[in-house]
């Protein structure tokens, strides 16, 4: 029984890593006169996925690739129901995030939508218009070194 369950799970550290190797997120930066938050999530859902949500630091890095100087929304906001949480706009818990110093401040009471400006998050009032980031259905990359690797252990994976 030990063996089949060290087994299973080197099978399953072994898939995740070619899944995560070979799906690369991207982000689509869109600037057409700017949006408020909601309308930019809207428009993201519509032609991409959603809004940019970003969970650790390579997809920070990525995001870098294609923002800019100006202030741009991503799909965080804070949750309604308890103020002191933040969720991305697909309805989950993030737990990634990079505030700039003296953020979140709630100004007012009323900045429940972040945007990020040279890699720092703000929280803002939703109503404000910016440009946005999407974020785009992922792509296969390629990852023969994490497949090889695999091969070598002696491990079957299939790919779906």
């Amino acid at each position: 029984m030990q063996r089949k369950s060290s087994f299973t799970g080197l099978l399953i550290t072994a898939l995740c890593a070619v899944v995560s190797c070979c799906l690369n997120k991207q982000f689509h930066f869109v600037n057409e006169g700017g949006k408020t938050w909601e309308k930019a999530q809207q428009y993201c859902r519509e032609k991409y996925i959603d809004l940019a949500f970003i969970s650790n630091q390579d997809e920070v890095d990525e995001f870098n690739n294609i923002s800019t100087t100006d202030y741009v929304w991503i799909g965080l906001y804070r949750d309604p129901s308890n103020p002191t949480e933040w969720k991305w706009s697909g309805g989950w818990n993030s737990s990634f995030r990079f505030w700039e110093k003296g953020q979140p401040n709630n100004l007012n009471g009323i900045q429940n939508c972040v945007d990020v400006k040279n890699l720092e998050m703000n929280d803002k009032q939703c109503t404000e218009k910016y440009p946005f980031v999407c974020t785009v259905q992922p792509t296969l990359i390629y990852c023969n070194t994490v497949i090889n690797t695999v091969r070598k252990s002696h491990l079957s994976v299939f790919i779906i």
